[in-house]
């Protein structure tokens, strides 16, 4: 890696970084929320999650359409700054109710950070390895997937939940102070116009109020008016957002990105893939402790493999794409995530087979998503001018969290009550993810062809034909 590129993108890798881990340490530590505020029941201090899930999801698509008006390193050093001082008011939280608060906080900042670093990557790489740079930023982010549960636990462990958050400052602080030296200072891409705030309240109430409905679904009842309401609103916010960014003259999220079949392709299963790929770990874990008796340490253990190979199979993902093209390695990760969910669906039962069944599941699966992710990434941008960049990957991770939303929340509602006991429900769960699988696969086959598409776009530019 030559020099000039190593300190930013070892900054930015540093930002992936704390933003995926950030969801794993705070799922470690809730527990232990719990017990600090005793008066607070299990229904409020949910929040602590669903307010971080929601405002993180109803950031990403904003901040990429305000990194492509105002400048990428502009845009992603305001998240950056809100996403530390969140972690820092989460550190100090006199009640459940400022924790909830501050969590939301930082969910913002986290939802402007994710997609923005993929952003400030692909420029350091010519387009032809952009796929080398996609499968960075993927691994980066299973590290943390991968290391945040025994990291959570040992600082939870030796210390209380608010370590966790502790956490946050020195590394934020340095990522930050080094964001700023660091990063090129780039021009806007298209001009810096007042922003159209009307449209990105619009679009912020679009994705935050059925993301609202979705987690909040258990709580309130999925055919509840509160529920139907939000989701209902969401609905009629999002058709006025996409009429008011086809008529304005500097929407907020330029819908024209739209138009390419391999972008609309890629968000689509980008989406499918989202539905699996957060509620898989989380079924595979309530099945180890629930049906098979294992303790949390135990079954945060058995699932670790799964993320070791993610981490291990993302670069090299990176590296085949631009080989292969974004098809055919897309379709090979539906092919073995497919493998790995027909496995726990049929040959799973009440006896402990845990080297046999479910070891292989998780590594394959580990693999297929790594894969997927990469491939997905890479086709979601390809057709992307470099003046849409940030919109474009913004959407590409708002897709898959959108599924996420809603993959777990349908997990936690099929799973509720004494149906977490019963071994049947999870061969539905698995073989319904099975299914999806089939529809990635479908959303898949309409991605470029065997030809890479950063290699065919070279060889247009020396011919003098220009890409279509």
């Amino acid at each position: 890696m030559r020099g000039s590129r190593a300190l930013p993108l070892a900054v930015l890798c540093g930002s992936a970084f704390l933003g995926a881990i950030d969801v794993q340490l705070a799922n470690i530590a809730f527990p232990d929320m719990l017990r600090s505020f005793p008066s607070s029941g299990l229904p409020e201090l949910s929040w602590v999650f669903n307010g971080y899930a929601i405002t993180f999801t109803a950031a990403l698509l904003p901040a990429g359409g305000l990194a492509d008006r105002f400048g990428y390193r502009r845009v992603f050093l305001a998240g950056l700054t809100v996403f530390v001082i969140g972690a820092a008011l989460c550190a100090i939280a006199p009640s459940a109710g400022i924790l909830i608060a501050a969590r939301v906080v930082q969910g913002v900042g986290g939802g402007v950070i994710t997609p923005l670093t993929l952003a400030l990557i692909l420029p350091y790489y010519p387009p032809e390895r952009r796929g080398t740079a996609i499968g960075l930023w993927s691994a980066t982010q299973s590290v943390a997937t991968a290391s945040g549960p025994s990291l959570g636990g040992l600082l939870v462990g030796v210390w209380d939940w608010r370590t966790v958050f502790f956490l946050h400052l020195p590394v934020g602080l340095v990522v930050l102070a080094g964001a700023w030296r660091t990063l090129a200072r780039t021009p806007p891409s298209t001009p810096s116009r007042l922003p159209d705030i009307v449209g990105l309240i619009l679009l912020v109430a679009a994705i935050g109020l059925p993301s609202l409905a979705i987690v909040q679904s258990d709580a309130w009842g999925p055919g509840s008016p509160g529920t139907i309401t939000a989701l209902v609103a969401g609905v009629v916010f999002g058709v006025l957002f996409v009429r008011r960014a086809r008529s304005h003259p500097a929407p907020i999220v330029d819908l024209k990105i739209l138009r390419a079949r391999s972008t609309q392709r890629a968000n689509l299963a980008m989406f499918l893939l989202g539905l699996v790929m957060f509620a898989l770990p989380l079924a595979n874990i309530l099945f180890l402790t629930r049906i098979w008796g294992y303790s949390e340490t135990q079954a945060g253990l058995a699932v670790t493999p799964g993320a070791v190979a993610q981490v291990l199979t993302a670069p090299i993902a990176g590296r085949l794409a631009a080989r292969t093209g974004h098809r055919r390695l897309a379709l090979c990760g539906v092919v073995l995530l497919s493998l790995a969910t027909a496995c726990l669906a049929v040959a799973t039962g009440g006896g402990q087979a845990y080297l046999t069944v479910v070891f292989p599941a998780v590594v394959v699966t580990g693999v297929g998503i790594a894969v997927l992710v990469t491939s997905l990434s890479g086709a979601a941008v390809a057709e992307i001018p470099p003046a849409r960049l940030a919109t474009g990957t913004a959407l590409s991770v708002t897709s898959r969290a959108c599924g996420a939303v809603i993959g777990v929340s349908a997990l936690v509602l099929v799973l509720s009550g004494h149906r977490l006991g019963v071994l049947g429900a999870y061969h539905g769960v698995w073989a319904t993810m099975l299914g999806i699988c089939a529809f990635i696969a479908l959303a898949a086959a309409g991605l470029h062809g065997p030809e890479a598409p950063a290699t065919a776009d070279a060889g247009q530019r020396e011919s003098g034909a220009e890409p279509p």
